[in-house]
Formats: C-alpha cells, sequence, structure tokens
C-alpha cells in the first residue's frame, strides 16, 4: 500500500445477501463492504455465482459487465476457469465468478476431496483476479471454513506460498470446520505436504480448513467479543479450542451490524403499515395482520411471542417444545417460522395442529412474511445453546419486539435485561434450559400487561445503534494494523 492512498480489500465470500444466503455470512458479506467503504476502504467483493444467482442480480435490476479476461487456478491436475461478472451492489464493485465448478448445491452433504474442490478452486481464482482485473488488494477478507483455504495456500502452497500477501479469516460460526480425509486433498489442491502437520491443518488425522485458515491468517476476527472468549474454551469448541487459544494474540471479536436501511420498520415496504418511535401506532396494525395470517383472533391482546429462525440444534428449540405446556398455560400465542431438521420441523407441527387457537408455525422461509413477524410480534424468543453473533435480535428490537435471549455469545453483547439495576432492552437468562427460558418468558408475559413499562422496554431497544458505522471502524483500525 502507497502511503496516503486508500486500503484495498477484497472480500472473499461463499455466499453474498441477498443474491446467495444460508445463514449470517450472507448479511455480513451483503452489507459489511459498504460501510467499509464509506470508512474509506477501498474494499471489493469476490464470490461464486451458484445456481440462480445470475438471474437474482438481473431480477434486482443491476448493471452487469462481462469482463473479457477469465479467470484460472489448477486443481487435480487440471485447469479451471471461470467467467468474471462484474456488478456494482450497493456502491461496491462485485465480481461473481460463473463456472460449471459452482454448478451444484453451495454446500455439499458429505465432505471429501472432491465436493471440498469448488472452495479450494475459488479461493485460487480469488488469488488470481488480480491480473484479471488490474487491481491487487493489500488484504484478502476469508470468512469461515469455505474460504479458509486462501490463507492456507498463501502459507503453504508450492505455488501461492511465493506470492505473499495478508490475510483474514473471520468465524461466522466455528461449529462448521470443513473437516475430511486428506487423501488425494493435499495433491490434488497443490499444498506442500508439510501443510499436514498438527501444528497446520491436520486434525485427528483428518484435514481441517478451519483449523488451517485459523492458523495461517494474519488475523483473525469472530463477530462478537463474548464468544472470542467462548470459542477459547472446551465447552464451546471442544478439540478446537487448544488452536484458538494459541492463537489468541491474532484473535479479535467484532460485533457484526445489520443494515438498518432494510431493516427500518419506519420505511419498510414488506410490513403492513410503518411506524416509528415517535408514532408506534403502525405496530397494532402490523400485529393484528400477523394474528390474521396465525388465524389467531385478531381482537385478542395476549402477548404474541415470535420467532424466524434456522431449526436446528444450535438454536434451542428443543427447550421450546419441552416448555410447550407452559407457554400455553402463560395465555400467550406462539409463532415460528424456519425450516430446518425433521424433528424440530415435525414437534413444532405436532405442537401447532394440537394448539390451532395458540401456536403456528409457518414452515419454510419467506422473506415478506419474516417483515410481518418481526414487526408483529410482541415478543422475539431466541434460546440458543450458541450464538456468535445472532442478528434476529437485533432486527426484532428495530420493530419493537422485545427479545427474550439466552446470555451467550453475540446475544449477551446486544440484549440487556431489563431488571438490571442499570435497565435494559430484553429479558435474559443465563441456563441452557427449558427452566431458565421459562423464567425468562414468564417476566417478559407479566411485565407486557403494564403498558407503560413495556413502552419504554420496546423504545429502549428501537433506539440502539446496530449500525455498521462502530464495527467497520474497528475492522479499517485491524486493516490498518496489518498493513504497519
Amino acid at each position: 500500500m502507497t502511503k496516503g492512498n486508500r486500503l484495498k480489500v477484497l472480500f472473499v465470500t461463499t455466499e453474498l445477501a441477498p443474491f446467495s444466503k444460508v445463514g449470517g455470512l450472507g448479511d455480513v458479506a451483503g452489507s459489511l463492504p459498504k460501510a467499509l467503504s464509506q470508512a474509506g476502504v477501498d474494499v471489493r467483493v469476490v464470490t461464486p455465482a451458484w445456481p440462480g444467482v445470475l438471474e437474482k442480480v438481473a431480477e434486482s435490476g443491476l448493471k452487469t459487465t462481462n469482463i473479457k479476461t477469465k479467470v484460472y487456478s489448477a486443481y487435480d491436475w487440471r485447469i479451471h476457469s471461470a467467467q468474471i461478472v462484474k456488478a456494482d451492489v450497493k456502491g461496491v464493485t462485485t465480481y461473481f465468478l460463473k463456472s460449471d465448478d459452482y454448478s451444484g448445491a453451495m454446500y455439499p452433504s458429505q465432505l471429501n476431496y472432491w465436493t471440498a474442490s469448488p472452495f479450494a478452486i475459488f479461493c485460487m481464482q480469488a488469488l488470481e483476479l488480480k491480473d484479471a482485473i488490474d487491481w491487487t488488494p493489500d488484504i484478502y477478507h476469508c470468512h469461515d471454513w469455505t474460504s479458509a483455504f486462501l490463507p492456507c495456500a498463501l502459507a503453504w502452497h508450492r505455488y501461492y506460498r511465493q506470492v505473499g500477501g495478508k490475510s483474514i479469516m473471520t468465524l461466522h460460526n466455528v461449529a462448521y470446520q470443513g473437516i475430511f480425509e486428506p487423501s488425494p486433498f493435499l495433491e490434488a489442491s497443490g499444498l506442500e505436504p508439510w501443510s499436514f502437520s498438527s501444528s497446520t491443518m491436520e486434525f485427528y488425522g483428518q484435514v481441517n480448513l478451519l483449523k488451517g485458515g485459523i492458523v495461517s491468517a494474519s488475523a483473525v476476527t469472530t463477530v462478537s467479543p463474548t464468544y472470542a472468549n467462548e470459542i477459547q474454551t472446551y465447552e464451546s469448541t471442544r478439540e478446537l479450542s487448544g488452536i484458538l487459544y494459541q492463537q489468541r494474540s491474532k484473535l479479535r471479536g467484532i460485533l457484526n451490524g445489520l443494515d438498518t436501511k432494510y431493516w427500518d420498520a419506519e420505511k419498510d415496504k414488506l410490513i403492513p403499515k410503518n411506524f416509528s418511535t415517535k408514532d408506534l401506532k403502525g405496530k397494532t396494525a402490523c400485529k393484528r395482520e400477523l394474528l390474521e395470517r396465525a388465524g389467531f383472533d385478531t381482537e385478542n391482546d395476549a402477548p404474541v411471542i415470535v420467532g424466524v429462525s434456522r431449526l436446528v440444534e444450535q438454536k434451542g428449540f428443543d427447550l421450546v417444545l419441552n416448555g410447550i405446556n407452559e407457554i400455553k398455560e402463560m395465555g400467550a400465542k406462539l409463532i415460528i417460522l424456519g425450516s430446518g431438521q425433521d424433528w424440530i420441523e415435525n414437534g413444532l407441527s405436532q405442537a401447532a395442529e394440537a394448539n390451532p387457537d395458540c401456536i403456528k408455525f409457518f414452515k419454510g422461509y419467506d422473506e415478506p412474511l419474516s417483515h410481518v413477524l418481526y414487526s408483529g410480534g410482541d415478543i422475539f424468543l431466541m434460546p440458543s445453546v450458541f450464538e456468535p453473533c445472532g442478528l434476529s435480535q437485533m432486527i426484532s428490537m428495530r420493530y419493537g419486539t422485545v427479545p427474550v435471549a439466552r446470555e451467550v455469545g453475540g446475544l449477551r453483547d446486544t440484549v440487556f435485561d431489563v431488571d438490571r439495576p442499570e435497565g435494559g432492552n430484553g429479558f435474559t437468562f443465563q441456563t441452557c434450559d427449558t427452566e431458565g427460558m421459562l423464567w425468562a418468558l414468564r417476566r417478559a408475559v407479566e411485565r407486557y400487561q403494564n403498558k407503560d413499562a413495556w413502552r419504554d422496554i420496546m423504545l429502549e431497544g428501537m433506539r440502539e445503534d446496530f449500525t455498521w458505522d462502530k464495527s467497520a471502524l474497528l475492522y479499517r483500525d485491524l486493516y490498518q494494523d496489518l498493513m504497519q
């Protein structure tokens, strides 16, 4: 980086909202680059054009340009090429790589050297991109195991380790690590034999791409300060915790932000009626619409508990299923939107069928409907077993829906119990069990009866600053530190 020039950072991500999104990674990749650009960083994004992605880009009305020069990489003794499709996404130059290598499912059900190949190929093509676009990044910002091969390549690849470059690994969810058998991956990928050792990417006899990325990256970040501490403990990350503790000197926790222009109760076009901290009347119309869609009495003023989530063990839905009867006894309505593991989907479906007057389960994911739940609910339930950051609790507060959350990860950094001496914006519990969750829910339902007190809690959450502004500056500072 030449003195006086802007830092050049390439985001290397396999997800990019709203075009390709499975979880929080897609949201971050879709909103943080814009904030970084506004903070003075010359940031660009590269991502695979998975099936349907370019169609979504076209539907959004964005103008695209096909760059004449293709980008190439070598894997398994074959040359893999990709067409570069350039677009301006929210003011950020974005490169979509179109190739047969990215024609299948984004994430395979089983990992081996071949199903992992799209991710290795993508990372090497990201390293080659500079020659095709005549723009060389100072730093490669990688995300989770799916782009962890890039820092591994800079450290241990027989060619790319001679190229050099700085890299950052952001850990959105350490539960997913990219683990598979080493043969014939090491030879096919071009990594040196010594890249497979206990101090590099070897993990109990297997390749662990995330471990390799953590060890080889210039810096490592997580998506909340609390999660940065938690992942260094055996209770949180088991065998990987020792590696993270060893690498703690380069580990920072930086809280995720929201795209607050998209999640804005005052301007959101997907909700029945807009509202703000100055005028909450529209919230009532949103609740009425939600009750109608759920098939409930629209004039009933019982508190409505909502959840919008992937239905996986991490999200604590076993606690919810175990507490269904107690939630009914509170006199509350429960409305859940999501999809995931069969046993959770089946459990929620059965609970809804048995209690059609107070429980509704919308199976699947429906973006417009999620806005109705966020805006129409009274209480947002997040009983997570672990939660690296979590965006749903931030979104719910933006819409005046008070969170009930477990004190873990990013939830602990964003949801503060109203019964603290200094007050708060939600209701929290510590123990990962149904009793703890119900204790927090009961307090919320009881407080809901006091309309003035409830309004104060709603407003406290709606006034929270969940923009990327502060966090973007922390990332910019980190980039600058790496270039010293």
